[in-house]
């Protein structure tokens, strides 16, 4: 199975808004934000972006959250939201899908901000992913995939036991080898640097980070360690764990490559403006619980 490439068309917003369902629910919505966001980001070289995982729990927890990252699009609009796996516990089963995630995002849906995910370990145990990857609110087009938004490319990995990476490692070099975007983020479920209850993942390092330094990608986005973490940059890469967007926290205690390591449901805001990314961390309450900026050779700069 191959990779495919996401491009964002730019859509007349009359035609759009006479193309949407007049139904209620992510779908109709879904339509909608797609094309937002291709009108809103276009060319320029800003993105504004949120990330999250291990958020499908269903609960006041990730409806705390959900909540923050409505007020963060409602002070600065927001071009998308990643979600880096486990979307729906506790099996992937779609049946859950308006607790899991109509519900807690409803203000981000309801403003039609796009959606992009990837499979968790959890997302798999039904069907191995696949209404998930056929359900269109959650944007994927494959199991991993790729896609541009403004200065970014984004690349969408399957990261879960069964991966078929002789298949996904070469479309993934390729993709990378091909992109001319100043910044390269690619998201994963799983971590590869960590200060969490799974570690570090030599066998991730080892084929990944290799890649990473090569073709310049300035950030790697996981869950599947349900805190939040921000490493130093590592040979240009910072590794972010998103892991507190609603499931039970586990503790974790900052490792030397840690910048900033805390067990908290939360969520990362990400902003791309010219030679600078920014990422700040919100808990459910709304508190910053960290920020740091980035120049594009991955190095931390004053913020």
């Amino acid at each position: 199975m191959s990779g495919r490439h996401l491009t964002e068309p730019r859509i007349p917003r009359r035609r759009i808004l006479a193309l949407v369902p007049a139904t209620a629910g992510s779908l109709a919505l879904w339509s909608l934000g797609r094309g937002r966001a291709a009108v809103r980001s276009g060319g320029a070289q800003e993105l504004h972006f949120l990330a999250t995982a291990d958020s499908g729990s269903g609960d006041s927890n990730q409806r705390a959250v959900g909540r923050q990252m409505g007020a963060v699009h409602r002070r600065d609009p927001v071009d998308l939201v990643l979600m880096a796996g486990d979307n729906i516990y506790p099996s992937g089963d779609l049946a859950l899908v308006k607790a899991t995630f109509d519900r807690p995002y409803r203000e981000l849906l309801a403003a039609g901000v796009p959606f992009h995910a990837v499979l968790g370990n959890h997302d798999i145990r039904t069907g191995n992913g696949k209404p998930q990857v056929a359900y269109p609110p959650f944007g994927m087009k494959g199991r991993w995939y790729s896609l541009r938004r403004g200065p970014v490319a984004f690349f969408m990995l399957d990261t879960n036991v069964n991966a078929p990476w002789q298949h996904q490692l070469p479309w993934l070099k390729r993709e990378l080898a091909a992109s001319d975007a100043p910044w390269k983020v690619v998201v994963g479920h799983h971590p590869i640097y960590s200060s969490g209850y799974y570690g570090n993942d030599p066998a991730a390092i080892a084929r990944l980070t290799p890649l990473f330094r090569r073709h310049g990608v300035q950030l790697y986005i996981n869950g599947h360690d349900h805190n939040y973490e921000r490493s130093n940059p590592l040979q240009g890469t910072t590794y972010l764990t998103v892991g507190g967007g609603g499931a039970s926290l586990r503790p974790v205690k900052a490792e030397a490559h840690a910048a900033r390591a805390v067990s908290v449901h939360s969520f990362a805001e990400l902003q791309v403006r010219g030679e600078r990314l920014t990422i700040d961390a919100w808990d459910l309450n709304g508190n910053r619980i960290d920020r740091a900026v980035l120049n594009p050779a991955g190095a931390a700069v004053p913020g």
